[in-house]
């Protein structure tokens, strides 16, 4: 096996995050987690503290989830939380601007690539359906790769799905370029989010193509739980585990 970890994506336990942030991360910690995925919330701690609080529960900042404003400006928030956290990745999705006008939003995606670059940082492409629809034949997602030679991939098992696609074979087409694999499996009766092992992606394959391809990080994420979500997370990454024989 690679030296893959497994995270989560913390807008999986939002709400547990709102009532108790501190006790919510030590929960993940216990269950085995090795790193989170932010999107917003930090606790209202400063960088120095939050990082002192994680580095306290054995738990990496894998990189924070933010906007395509934040990532073009080197003097934003996320630049400097992302420093004070140790975190390598910024990522964004540019689903809503690909429905808009998909050449401008590769051209985006180039320039908060190099962007994040020169801050000594890993810019990732967090991807939903839209980026999946054709454009002359040719993916936003494709035409990025293609396109964009600094650009790398948080793939996403759930909207590859969704959008048509094998996930398995995504992942082994951007191999060395996807260091974040977001984990969502597919509910099989109504479509919804499942936790991984739960639903109808072939997540053993999923993760033997993600540890092939050299993947970084492996992320649980689940938009929305029909369990309580840290009951969720602890199901998903025994799933993970088992599966991926971690």
């Amino acid at each position: 096996m690679s030296d893959v970890m497994v995270g989560i994506q913390l807008y999986t336990v939002r709400e547990d995050l709102k009532k108790d942030f501190k006790g919510t991360l030590k929960a993940l910690a216990a269950m085995g987690y090795s790193g989170v995925e932010f999107a917003g919330n930090y606790g209202d701690m400063s960088p120095k503290e939050l990082a002192a609080f994680l580095h306290s529960l054995g738990l990496h900042a894998i990189g924070l989830h933010t906007s395509f404003d934040e990532i073009l400006n080197p003097k934003s928030q996320s630049y400097t939380i992302a420093r004070g956290l140790n975190a390598s990745f910024l990522t964004t999705s540019p689903a809503g601007e690909v429905s808009k006008d998909w050449k401008a939003a590769v051209d985006r995606m180039a320039q908060a690539a190099a962007t994040a670059y020169s801050q000594g940082f890993i810019f990732t492409c967090h991807n939903h359906a839209q980026e999946l629809t054709l454009f002359d034949g040719v993916s936003a997602l494709d035409m990025a790769m293609s396109r964009i030679s600094l650009i790398q991939f948080e793939l996403d098992t759930y909207w590859l799905t969704k959008g048509g696609q094998d996930p398995v074979s995504y992942i082994r087409k951007y191999a060395g370029r996807a260091p974040q694999i977001h984990l969502k499996d597919m509910d099989a009766t109504d479509g919804s989010w499942a936790e991984v092992g739960k639903g109808t992606i072939d997540m053993k394959a999923v993760l033997a193509a993600a540890t092939a391809g050299a993947a970084r990080w492996l992320i649980v994420e689940q938009d929305a739980c029909k369990r309580p979500p840290l009951e969720s997370a602890k199901i998903s990454i025994e799933a993970v585990r088992s599966l991926a024989g971690l």
